[in-house]
């Protein structure tokens, strides 16, 4: 677990405004005391934010960068940043060095998958959510990690997950195989029958485009399943 200097992040964190002093508190206390990794992806983003503006909370901000981030291709999201309102130069900037910092020491790419659980570290925080996240991971022919995407947010169903939506990216990747992955928020990792039915249905497409559906992965708190180690695919 990444231990911070308390004294280093209440410096770096700074003031925001009123409305959200008690949540950013709650945030830098959990970091303090259970590390870094237990805040949410929003709350990081707030965290690098420091503050809002007058007129726009840091909380309200940092979900539209959060928005901006997992919608925009990296070599124009810069440039949407910059469009967000309450998102200045400087603050534009810091976040895509923090992106770029951890792309350069902790990036995911060409990581090995071997088995189910190689992937989890890689995947956890989304089990800090309070909302379904569907991921796609796209593989190269040595199950090597392409890229991790998220493709919706929300409870899973058919009209969600469209196969055009999940392939689109993994076709652009010229992925050899790929493993999709979802959190489930109450915890139970147990597959539903939306999650059952959009797994074969999604198996089809993949066989039909010749690209291996290696796994389908929900992932809790505590526990995660897999459709392969079940001897569901």
């Amino acid at each position: 677990m990444i231990q911070l200097n308390q004294s280093a992040i209440f410096s770096y964190i700074g003031n925001i405004s009123d409305d959200c002093e008690s949540k950013k508190l709650n945030i830098r206390e959990r970091v303090w005391k259970n590390g870094i990794e237990c805040a949410t992806t929003e709350e990081l983003i707030m965290l690098i934010l420091g503050s809002g503006t007058k007129e726009r909370s840091v909380a309200v901000i940092a979900k539209d960068v959060l928005s901006c981030i997992s919608k925009c291709d990296p070599e124009c999201l810069f440039f949407e940043l910059k469009c967000i309102k309450g998102i200045s130069l400087g603050k534009a900037a810091a976040i895509m060095a923090s992106l770029e910092l951890g792309r350069r020491n902790y990036g995911m790419g060409g990581t090995i998958i071997k088995k189910p659980k190689d992937l989890i570290p890689l995947v956890q925080h989304y089990t800090l959510e309070s909302r379904e996240h569907f991921l796609c991971i796209t593989l190269n022919g040595a199950h090597e990690i392409i890229k991790i995407r998220e493709i919706s947010v929300g409870s899973l169903n058919r009209s969600l997950i469209h196969p055009r939506e999940v392939f689109v990216n993994v076709l652009k990747d010229h992925a050899a195989a790929i493993i999709i992955c979802h959190n489930h928020p109450s915890g139970r990792t147990e597959p539903s029958e939306n999650d059952i039915e959009i797994t074969a249905r999604l198996k089809d497409c993949a066989d039909l485009l010749g690209i291996t559906l290696l796994d389908h992965l929900i992932i809790g708190k505590e526990s995660y399943y897999s459709f392969s180690s079940a001897c569901l695919l």
